[in-house]
């Protein structure tokens, strides 16, 4: 039974939506910002960009308390109509202080050739980085004017667009036919999804089949949200002075075009060996006449572990010692977690899919929200949301502006942390129950690989195809199916894809962060690198990596990760990145016969 204590407490940031505290904050918000405004309407000299910039700081870590605590209740009750009026009007309110943001880039801009010696001689040396950030966007912003109407119909447009997205999803129920007990019961979809680890193949099948049944009941809505918000981002991009989203993408996460580049060739030459993991599993399950593995049992478990079910106590037990192996200050990050009541743990009606952490700058503490379904992956989801914990606290030792880290490298620190805890537990266990973790490791790496690798080249898709017309529900199926294959080519079954991947993953649906796809890609790849160098210098390598991740919030990723000697441009960085998959799936193919 669940009790309260597996739900978050958010008291620490408000209390309530009629807390004295967030209404005084709310309210406070609007003053700040004409009192923003004034100043830098009339900004002349570069002791008044200080006194602007610390007033901006000011302003940014409020707005982002407000956000968070509004965000973290609607992700847990979509229907809170307080968090749902309250989303819409901070996102007004803050529309009203992008003139400041417009006119303070264009004042630095003016002054780029002396930012440096400026900004030593007024105090302001730790956002020199964020500064220089700010004059590259000034190139790629519009007017004031059009700036602001963009941002304020952003919260009628695109942001309304994911809000009902959220819902709709959050709030869908399948029918799912049981075929233990002959009977068909309505689950809500996220309960669905996680059949898809049950060890039962038919029920397994069951479930996907009820899962692709449910959606089509959304799918026009969805498509609709998602056309809408693919359409906007095409004309802001391109307002902007971007050739495309792929491109501000690849500007707003400070990576070069070079450095995706030379991931995917790495991957394509490498991408057979996953196919094999995939075709290997199929022989262990048998599954559909050895086809290929059809989508259902993409996360099916192999090997019989001693311990059927895991419980999140159980889970809460595997990250603290596996971590603690690594690093005793991570160990004690998640214990303050767990003791603080920092994380929702269960899936229910209303609360939203997947999962996620965020950070409150303001207090201090981070939120992990989860749906925790009593898998050994939900254990290795908990220990990727504590990384993101872990670096979160990291760059709470940084000013505000400097704590804004790019997709890749956030990424980067949560997968780490995956790797901690996997391996230091491969290290301590045998036999069946070996075998479950190792094809668990494979599992993950050939979804964070290989699936989003297939959710890159369909978001690609998608965007271009949107210069000429909204795409149908017929569309988006073929598209998600064409990218599927490219990707798991004969690994899976080629009547048991996913064509509504496209649906139910909320990525594909936030205007402000296209192609969150392949920053996984990267992290994973970039994780195993980090992970070579622990285990070539454990004794000096935390305090290495605690300033790596404090910095990834203000340097560009090249020049993040050369601070670990790392060159993430050349292709051979990321070979050997794979190189360590590839040595797992071998030991896992030679596994399965002894298995069978």
């Amino acid at each position: 039974m669940h009790t309260m204590s597996d739900k978050w407490n958010l008291d620490d940031i408000y209390t309530g939506f009629d807390s004295p505290e967030f209404l005084a904050d709310f309210e406070g918000l609007k003053d700040r910002i004409e009192e923003m405004n004034g100043l830098s309407a009339k900004l002349t000299d570069f002791a008044q960009a200080v006194e602007l910039i610390l007033m901006y700081e000011d302003y940014c870590i409020t707005a982002d308390r407000l956000g968070s605590y509004i965000g973290y209740v609607a992700s847990t009750n979509t229907e809170d109509e307080d968090a749902s009026k309250y989303e819409y009007l901070l996102e007004t309110r803050t529309a009203e202080g992008r003139p400041t943001e417009v006119r303070l880039s264009a004042f630095l801009a003016k002054h780029e050739k002396d930012i440096e010696e400026l900004a030593k001689a007024h105090g302001l040396e730790d956002y020199i980085f964020k500064m220089r950030v700010m004059i590259e966007e000034h190139a790629h912003l519009m007017s004031e004017e059009e700036e602001t109407l963009a941002t304020q119909l952003a919260a009628t447009g695109s942001s309304a667009w994911a809000l009902l997205h959220e819902e709709l999803t959050a709030n869908l129920v399948c029918k799912y036919k049981d075929p233990i007990k002959d009977k068909i019961r309505k689950i809500n979809i996220t309960d669905c999804r996680n059949l898809a680890y049950n060890p039962n193949a038919k029920v397994r099948k069951a479930a996907y089949k009820a899962e692709l049944s449910a959606y089509r009941k959304i799918a026009e809505s969805c498509a609709a949200a998602l056309n809408g918000i693919k359409g906007e981002v095409n004309l802001t991009c391109r307002k902007r002075h971007f050739a495309g989203p792929l491109e501000q993408t690849l500007f707003e996460s400070g990576l070069t075009q070079k450095t995706l580049d030379a991931m995917f060739a790495a991957i394509d030459e490498n991408i057979e060996y996953f196919r094999d993991y995939l075709k290997a599993k199929a022989r262990y399950l048998n599954s559909e006449s050895l086809k290929g593995l059809p989508f259902y049992d993409l996360y099916a478990p192999v090997g019989n572990s001693a311990k059927k079910d895991f419980t999140y106590e159980d889970a809460k037990k595997f990250v603290l010692e596996n971590f603690a192996k690594f690093s005793p200050a991570m160990a004690q990050v998640a214990q303050q977690a767990f003791d603080e009541q920092w994380i929702d743990v269960y899936p229910r009606e209303g609360k939203v899919d997947g999962a996620y952490c965020g950070r409150i700058y303001a207090v201090n503490q981070f939120r992990i929200l989860l749906n925790f379904g009593g898998n050994l992956s939900d254990a290795i989801t908990l220990a990727h949301e504590l990384g993101h914990g872990y670096h979160n606290m990291q760059l709470m030792n940084e000013r505000y502006l400097n704590t804004d880290e790019p997709m890749p490298l956030a990424e980067t620190a949560s997968t780490f942390c995956e790797i901690v805890v996997t391996n230091a537990a491969l290290e301590t266990l045998e036999g069946q129950e070996k075998l479950q973790l190792l094809e668990n490791s494979l599992q993950e790496a050939t979804g964070t690989i290989i699936d989003i690798y297939s959710r890159f080249l369909f978001e690609k898709e998608v965007f271009d195809t949107r210069l000429d017309h909204p795409l149908t529900v017929k569309e988006l199926k073929k598209l998600m199916k064409k990218s599927q294959r490219a990707t798991y080519g004969d690994g899976l079954h080629p009547d048991y894809l996913h064509p509504y991947m496209w649906l139910i993953k909320p990525h594909y649906y936030d205007a402000d962060e296209s192609y969150y796809n392949f920053p996984y890609a990267f992290g994973l790849l970039l994780a195993n690198g980090l992970y070579k160098i622990y285990t070539d210098d454990p004794g000096s390598f935390e305090a290495k990596y605690n300033n790596f991740l404090r910095a990834t919030g203000k340097m560009y990723v090249k020049d993040c990760c050369a601070l670990l000697g790392i060159d993430v441009e050349d292709i051979s960085f990321w070979r050997a990145a794979l190189d360590v998959i590839k040595k797992n799936i071998e030991e896992f193919k030679q596994a399965v016969p002894a298995a069978l």
